[in-house]
């Protein structure tokens, strides 16, 4: 590849990746706007805005020739394919993701190429700049942990930051609610969410087909379970309404005189609302 061909593949990495940020913008947009369910209930979250943000700024920096921007945006494209293929399922648009991947791994050998011929053209061409050595690396680290970070949120290993469908439940984990007791083999999970950061046993909160159930480890590492069934539910009252760095609490209140429990939800995608509305509509077909 000489300095043309380069150029020209450092260009149509960037376009790609443009292209790549617009659609994304676009589908992250439609998905809020509209609410949506179901396969694209994955797009429905404001924090994919930060995805859109990301893919521009590594275009900008494909565009300034920049080595970096093109490797993170070609392995930060293979962990997001993966990321959504767990998510919701099944791997999609397959054929036109490696498309986009050709065109980003011919981006990383432009800007190699490129600033390979500039050092054997100019002696004192500096390819790194101190404020790159001193910034550059440890965010391309930080964002590396969060891929990694996010790979293990969706596989189970770590648990999710939001209220989970019964069906999204990691296999792992419904076996880890069942061995300790807080869920039976034969209860059907409707929503599902733990603060934990690195177990689900830390808290958790649950809406079953047959109960409301909140658990935590107390002082002493006991485990802890609350839980009320919806015949016996009174009311249910916001204690906290919770944003994208807060939970949301709600109290779970019984007929019974001083018997209750709160629980505690992630509001991103707004999975604390649709957790309560369908306690909420459990209630009230357990009365009539």
């Amino acid at each position: 590849m000489d300095r043309a061909g380069a150029l020209k593949a450092i260009r149509k990495g960037a376009i790609a990746a443009i292209i790549s940020g617009t659609v994304t913008l676009f589908v992250v947009g439609m998905a809020l706007f509209s609410d949506a369910e179901g396969d694209l209930a994955f797009w429905n979250d404001p924090f994919n805005l930060i995805d859109v943000l990301l893919i521009f700024f590594l275009a900008f920096g494909i565009y300034r020739k920049s080595r970096t921007a093109a490797v993170l945006l070609f392995i930060y494209f293979i962990f997001a394919k993966i990321f959504i293929a767990l998510s919701v399922g099944r791997m999609q648009g397959l054929l036109v993701s490696l498309i986009f991947l050709y065109f980003y791994a011919r981006a990383i050998q432009g800007t190699f190429v490129f600033h390979r011929l500039e050092k054997q053209e100019n002696p004192d061409y500096k390819t790194s700049s101190v404020w790159y050595l001193i910034a550059g690396i440890p965010l391309g680290l930080c964002f590396l942990l969060a891929l990694g970070f996010g790979m293990l949120t969706v596989t189970g290993a770590f648990p999710s930051t939001e209220v989970l469908a019964g069906d999204k439940v990691p296999a792992n984990q419904l076996a880890t609610l069942v061995e300790h007791n807080i869920v039976e083999s034969e209860e059907e999970i409707a929503y599902f969410y733990s603060a934990g950061m690195f177990s689900i046993l830390v808290d958790g909160n649950l809406l079953t087909d047959r109960r409301v159930v909140s658990y935590f480890k107390n002082a002493e590492g006991e485990l802890e379970i609350y839980d009320l069934y919806f015949t016996d539910i009174e009311h249910v009252e916001l204690v906290q309404q919770g944003n994208l760095l807060t939970n949301s609490v709600y109290q779970i209140n019984a007929y019974a005189v001083d018997t209750w429990f709160q629980i505690v939800l992630s509001a991103e995608a707004e999975g604390d609302k649709k957790f309560i509305a369908a306690l909420q509509q459990k209630i009230l077909d357990a009365r009539q």
